[in-house]
């Protein structure tokens, strides 16, 4: 008796297919998990985008109102949150500097009436600076210095407002003097109707210029001030993921200074 001949695949062609299964499987799965990779790259970026955003806006906000005093209309000659050297906006170049103006540096401190007193005080000194990766915000000074300007720990109360476990920030300036976002200064004096020559010509309005032509001694002066900020940061658990974010500040409030 012939036993049926039994029809099927055979050994080798059932470990092809399960190779080819294989290949697929993978090859798949590699899509994936790419597709999950970057994903969650541009999400972390997204992230760390709107952070650094939202930190830019909370600076640029309140160093718009530096120098701002109540009773300035009366008399901004006398305005106690925008005396030069002593509580006007200036920059420094980083906290182990904390005196001695400059351009450019990673600390910016200045003054408001945040209480609308009319009085300074020390919750009216304010600052942000950028120190061993994180940016601390001065929440106040002492008064009862000769200068508020210090961007060390004697400068008054500092407080952490990023958290390095999450960003570590690895670029934080204040520039004032950015050809991108220029200063001006206004000289107030009574023009004498001769320019730097001795004569009359085009060269007049140089004379009323801060920045072209040096004040004299009891020229009352008006400086429109801006500043650029550039701030960089990582997340401390991806350093592939860097965001970089710059944006300028015009101080709403004019420095009126007699020289």
């Amino acid at each position: 008796m012939r036993l049926k001949q039994q029809r099927g695949i055979t050994l080798i062609e059932l470990m092809i297919s399960l190779t080819i299964g294989l290949v697929v499987l993978g090859a798949a799965s590699s899509v994936y998990l790419t597709t999950v990779i970057n994903s969650g790259s541009s999400i972390a970026a997204s992230r760390l985008n709107q952070d650094l955003m939202t930190l830019m806006s909370v600076m640029v906000q309140d160093i718009r109102r530096a120098g701002y005093w109540r009773d300035a209309a009366t008399d901004p000659l006398k305005n106690p949150f925008n005396t030069v050297d002593v509580t006007a906006l200036a920059v420094r170049t980083s906290i182990s500097t904390p005196a001695g103006d400059a351009d450019s540096g990673e600390c910016i401190l200045y003054a408001y009436d945040s209480s609308d007193s009319g009085v300074l005080d020390g919750e009216d000194i304010h600052g942000f600076r950028l120190n061993n990766g994180v940016v601390q915000m001065r929440l106040s000074g002492d008064t009862s210095n000769t200068r508020h300007d210090e961007c060390d720990d004697a400068g008054g109360q500092w407080e952490d407002i990023t958290d390095r476990n999450l960003i570590e920030i690895t670029q934080l300036t204040f520039d004032s003097a950015d050809p991108a976002a220029p200063s001006t200064c206004l000289n107030l004096r009574e023009p004498d109707g001769l320019d730097n020559d001795g004569k009359n010509g085009i060269d007049d309005a140089k004379e009323f210029d801060c920045i072209e032509t040096a004040p004299a001694m009891g020229d009352i002066t008006v400086e429109v001030r801006q500043i650029a900020i550039t701030m960089a940061g990582v997340l401390t658990g991806d350093s592939d993921v860097r965001v970089s974010v710059r944006q300028s500040v015009r101080v709403r409030n004019d420095l009126v200074r007699e020289r």
